[in-house]
C-alpha cells in the first residue's frame, strides 16, 4: 500500500512539473508574441512619426509663391533639423533627447538624434521636379489638349529655315557687292585713263549735265536707322525698369546683343549683320513635352510687352484683376520688370536692353520673310528694278543694278518689317508669310515713312490669322537653353515675391521640393534592462511635392 502512495506521489510530481513547464513554455510564447507585437508598434510608431514629420515640412511651402505662381517651395530657414525633432517628440511622446529610457514608457520610442542628408533643390535631376510641377499645373488648370493647341499654332514655322535664308541673302548680297566694288574699280581706271590721255572730257561734262536726279527709297530708312528701331517702333514708351541681380540667389550670363541693321546704302552693312546675326533659333518641335508646357506657362504666367494690363502670376486675369486666392494670401501683382518673359530669352538686368535685343530679332525674321515674298511678287519686283535701273543708270555704272536691285528689296523688306513689328508690340497678328492682301507698304511710302507713320499703317492689312508676338516668344525660347531659362524664370518668382509682404527673405537657394532625413529611435524591452540592451530603431524618410 505504502508502494502505491509513494507511486502516485511521483506521478503527481511529474504532473505538476509537466504543467509548470507546459504553463511557462506557453507563458514564454505569449509573451514573446506581446513583445513582439509591441516592437512593432513602437517601431510603426516611429516610422508614423516621421512620415508625418515629412508632410509637416512640406506644409511649410512659401505662400505668397504659391499663391501668384501656383508652385510649391519650401525656404529652409536653417531651423528644418529642430523642427523635424520636435515634431517626432510630440508625435511620439518620447520626451526630450537625454532623459532616461524609462521616461519614454514601453509604449513609445525615444528619439535619440534626427538629421537632414539629402534635399531637393532646384536643379535637382536637371529641374525635374520643377517641370513636373509645371507641367502638371498647365495640364490641370488648362486642360490636357491646350499643350497641343498651342503647338499647332507654330507647327511648320522653322526659324533655322529662316536663319538659313538670311545666310543665304548675306552670301548673295556679298558676291554681287564684291563685284561690284571690282567693276566700279575697273571704271574708274579706264575714266582716269581717258582723263590722263584728255579724250573724252568735253563728253564727260555732257554727260554728268544729262545726269537726272532720281530718288533714292533706300535713303529715308537710312537715316531712321541712325538711331535705334526700339524708339521708332514703340513711340518712345519703353520701361526704364532695371533688375537689382545683387538681390538675386543666382544669376546667368546675358544673351549675346542682337544688333540692328545700320543702313541699305552700301551693302557691307546688311550683309555682315545678317550673316552675324546671333540669334539661337531651332525648328519647331514636333510634339508637347514638359518643357514646352513650361514655355507655356511662361506665355501665360508672366508679363510681356504686349499684354500691358496684364500683371504678374497666375492668380491675375489678363486685365489685372485678382482670381480666387485659395491661400488667402495678400499680394499686391507689383513686379521688378514689365518685360518679363523678354528677360527669360535675354537674361539682361534692364527691360529696354531685353526689349531691344527681341525686337531686332523679329524685324530680321520679318525681313527675310518680306524679301521671299518680294521676290515672288512679279509687280513689286519690277518696282525694284526698275529704281535700281535708274539709280545705276543716274550714276553712269550699270554693273551696280542687281547690287541696288538686292538692297532696295533689302530696304523695302525692313520698311515692311517695322511696321509688322509695331502692330506685334501692340497685340495684333502678321502673317508669317505674305502675300498681296497683306502687303502693306508701297515703295513710293518708303522714301517718306517716318516713326509717326508706322502706326498708321500697322495692321491695316492685318489678318486674324498668323503670329502674335507672344508666338514669336514662343520660338525663342525653344531656343535658350534649359538651365538659363529656368534659373531666370525662378529669378522673377524671387525678385517680385521680395515685393509681396512676408516675401522679403525669399531665397531661391535656399528653397527646395522635398527633403530626406534620418532618425534614431532608441525603446527598452520589458524584460531586461540595461543601457546596452536597449532596442535600436533607424528610420529614413523623403518626401517631395
Amino acid at each position: 500500500m505504502k508502494k502505491g502512495e509513494n507511486y502516485i506521489s511521483w506521478v503527481g510530481a511529474y504532473t505538476t512539473v509537466m504543467f509548470s513547464m507546459i504553463f511557462l513554455t506557453v507563458l514564454s510564447l505569449v509573451l514573446s508574441a506581446l513583445e513582439a507585437v509591441r516592437v512593432s508598434a513602437v517601431r510603426m510608431e516611429a516610422e508614423i512619426a516621421c512620415a508625418v514629420a515629412c508632410e509637416a515640412f512640406l506644409s511649410q511651402y512659401q505662400p505668397q509663391v504659391q499663391a501668384r505662381y501656383g508652385l510649391y517651395l519650401v525656404d529652409r530657414d536653417g531651423l528644418d533639423t529642430l523642427f523635424l525633432k520636435q515634431f517626432i517628440e510630440d508625435n511620439c511622446g518620447g520626451g526630450d533627447v537625454g532623459k532616461s529610457s524609462s521616461s519614454a514608457g514601453w509604449f513609445s520610442p525615444q528619439l535619440e538624434a534626427v538629421a537632414i542628408d539629402g534635399e531637393i533643390s532646384l536643379a535637382y535631376e536637371d529641374f525635374r521636379y520643377l517641370e513636373k510641377q509645371i507641367s502638371d499645373y498647365m495640364t490641370i488648370s488648362q486642360g490636357a489638349e491646350y499643350g497641343q493647341e498651342i503647338l499647332n499654332r507654330i507647327t511648320g514655322i522653322s526659324l533655322t529655315d529662316v536663319q538659313e535664308d538670311q545666310r543665304q541673302i548675306a552670301s548673295d548680297m556679298d558676291q554681287l557687292g564684291r563685284e561690284a566694288q571690282i567693276n566700279k574699280a575697273k571704271a574708274e581706271q579706264e575714266a582716269k585713263n581717258a582723263d590722263s590721255e584728255g579724250n573724252g572730257l568735253q563728253d564727260t561734262s555732257s554727260q554728268k549735265e544729262e545726269i537726272i536726279e532720281v530718288e533714292d527709297p533706300r535713303e529715308n530708312i537710312s537715316n531712321m536707322l541712325k538711331y535705334p528701331i526700339l524708339n521708332l517702333v514703340m513711340g518712345g514708351n519703353v520701361s526704364s525698369a532695371v533688375l537689382d541681380t545683387s538681390e538675386l540667389s543666382q544669376i546667368t550670363p546675358a544673351e549675346n546683343d542682337e544688333g540692328q541693321i545700320r543702313g541699305f546704302m552700301d551693302y557691307r552693312d546688311v550683309a555682315d549683320q545678317m550673316e552675324n546675326s546671333s540669334g539661337n533659333l531651332i525648328s519647331s518641335i514636333k510634339s508637347v513635352s514638359q518643357e514646352f508646357l513650361v514655355d507655356c506657362y511662361i506665355l501665360h504666367a508672366f508679363k510681356n510687352v504686349s499684354v500691358p494690363d496684364k500683371v504678374s502670376g497666375i492668380c491675375f486675369d489678363s486685365s489685372g484683376e485678382e482670381r480666387q486666392n485659395q491661400e488667402r494670401v495678400c499680394l499686391t501683382g507689383v513686379s521688378a520688370l514689365e518685360y518679363e518673359v523678354e528677360y527669360i530669352i535675354c537674361g539682361k538686368a534692364s527691360d529696354g536692353g531685353n526689349l531691344q535685343n527681341i525686337v531686332n530679332r523679329i524685324s530680321l525674321i520679318r525681313m527675310v520673310m518680306n524679301m521671299a515674298y518680294l521676290m515672288q511678287s512679279p509687280a513689286k519686283s519690277a518696282a525694284a528694278h526698275g529704281a535700281a535701273a535708274a539709280l545705276s543708270t543716274a550714276v553712269m555704272m550699270p554693273f551696280l543694278e542687281q547690287l541696288i536691285y538686292m538692297l532696295i528689296l533689302a530696304a523695302w523688306a525692313y520698311g515692311e518689317a517695322l511696321i509688322d513689328c509695331r502692330s506685334l508690340l501692340e497685340g495684333k497678328k502678321v502673317p508669317f508669310m505674305k502675300n498681296d492682301a497683306t502687303w502693306t507698304l508701297s515703295l513710293n511710302q518708303l522714301s517718306h515713312i517716318g516713326s509717326s507713320q508706322l502706326s498708321g499703317y500697322a495692321g491695316e492689312n492685318g489678318e486674324e490669322k498668323g503670329l502674335s508676338y507672344e508666338d514669336y516668344l514662343r520660338l525663342f525660347l525653344l531656343g535658350v537653353s534649359k538651365e538659363k531659362k529656368y534659373i531666370r524664370l525662378m529669378n522673377l518668382i524671387e525678385a517680385n515675391t521680395h515685393l509681396e509682404a512676408g516675401g522679403e527673405n525669399f531665397s531661391v537657394a535656399d528653397s527646395v521640393f522635398g527633403i530626406s532625413f534620418c532618425a534614431d529611435f532608441t525603446f527598452s524591452p520589458i524584460f531586461f534592462g540595461g543601457k546596452a540592451g536597449k532596442y535600436e530603431h533607424h528610420v529614413r524618410k523623403s518626401a517631395a511635392y
